[in-house]
């Protein structure tokens, strides 16, 4: 018997919903360590020992059912769980799973979510199903705008922040580990690299990407790519570094966040595509230059009043070589920036899970 069922994309091996889950756990149990909490993942049992929580099989509906019986409350998030650029199944899914809590009885709160892109055909599901929840946060302003085009009227809905923000760093040696295990020297200055596949890819951008990573290389930097998720970033992490004329380094093994975050710290800035690295570059005060795939990388930068992003489908060598190195040159400012940005947003974060814990006590 749990209080709480978290809905997300836990135990598929994605750095950052991994990170999310951590974060949502740790920020309840502050709140209120006896909390009971399950999680449905796609590796329950990694889950658990990763988190110390319960965990059932997020594929198998009796165990999830099973859970509804005797749970108050289900979480659907963090995370953008709402939309249809995975596929229209994915979005059944999540959606499927919070009509079936509302059926049995629980409170469902969507917990930082952001929100789309929606395809015209899925805005009335998505209308149907989240104008019976009970509360949504969002975790950035670009999300309100799906939240209206669905008619989403019933529920309270309140921008706050992702739960990553709340993360802290617990062991910077371990980045020293990391390096040394990938003959990184010691006295480098890195600059971390997130890129993934995208059916939005010109069909030049890996070259183009090699060329600056070169130009930053001759600069005195050394490119690490970083795969936030192995089975959708490493390839492509390895196709660019081999177009390279000068040296890279390449992490082929999945890291845990603590790990992710020590070493995203001894960076000195962040070229990132994936949501959440760029994220974890603005937790560490990093700069970041991002590569917009999804409108939700775009909204975060904004939300961060961060301008230095290029949008992917109008990926221009120049624009993005400019950006890095105005990142480059302009590091302390930027720095400060984003520490001065993310002190607010991390009581926002906090308040997701403050939200929860009084919906939760609602009879």
């Amino acid at each position: 018997m749990s209080d709480i069922v978290i809905s997300g994309y836990y135990g598929l091996g994605n750095s950052g919903d991994e990170a999310l889950l951590r974060s949502i756990v740790d920020d309840l149990k502050k709140i209120n360590p006896d909390i009971t909490i399950t999680a449905l993942s796609g590796n329950a049992s990694l889950t658990n020992k990763m988190y110390g929580i319960k965990t059932v099989n997020r594929f198998n509906p009796f165990s999830i059912i099973k859970e509804f019986r005797s749970a108050k409350l289900l979480l659907s998030g963090g995370g953008t769980l709402i939309q249809d650029a995975t596929s229209t199944k994915s979005l059944l899914y999540y959606l499927g799973i919070i009509a079936l809590a509302k059926k049995m009885g629980l409170k469902v709160m969507l917990y930082a979510n952001g929100m789309g892109p929606l395809k015209e055909k899925n805005v009335s599901k998505v209308s149907r199903v989240l104008n019976k929840v009970d509360l949504i946060t969002l975790r950035e302003t670009v999300s309100l705008e799906e939240i209206k085009r669905c008619k989403i009227v019933t529920p309270e809905v309140l921008v706050t922040a992702d739960p990553a923000f709340n993360l802290t760093l617990q062991d910077e040696h371990s980045a020293d580990e990391i390096f040394a295990k990938y003959s990184v020297p010691k006295d480098s200055k890195i600059v971390a690299v997130s890129v993934r596949e995208s059916k939005n890819l010109p069909r030049d951008f890996e070259e183009k990407m090699a060329h600056i990573l070169d130009e930053i290389s001759r600069e005195g930097y050394l490119p690490i790519f970083i795969p936030m998720q192995i089975s959708a970033d490493l390839d492509i992490s390895l196709r660019i570094a081999s177009r390279m004329k000068e040296q890279s380094k390449v992490i082929d093994t999945q890291m845990q966040v603590g790990e992710m975050l020590a070493l995203i710290a001894k960076c000195e800035i962040v070229c990132g595509m994936r949501l959440h690295m760029l994220i974890f570059a603005s937790v560490m005060n990093v700069p970041m230059a991002g590569v917009a795939y999804d409108p939700k990388i775009k909204g975060f930068m904004e939300y961060m009043n961060q301008k230095t992003y290029v949008e992917l489908e109008k990926f221009n060598e120049e624009e993005f070589k400019k950006i890095v190195f105005s990142c480059l040159r302009n590091s302390d400012m930027l720095r400060q920036e984003l520490c001065e940005k993310s002190k607010p947003l991390r009581e926002k974060a906090r308040q997701n899970a403050q939200l929860a814990v009084e919906l939760l006590s609602q009879k």
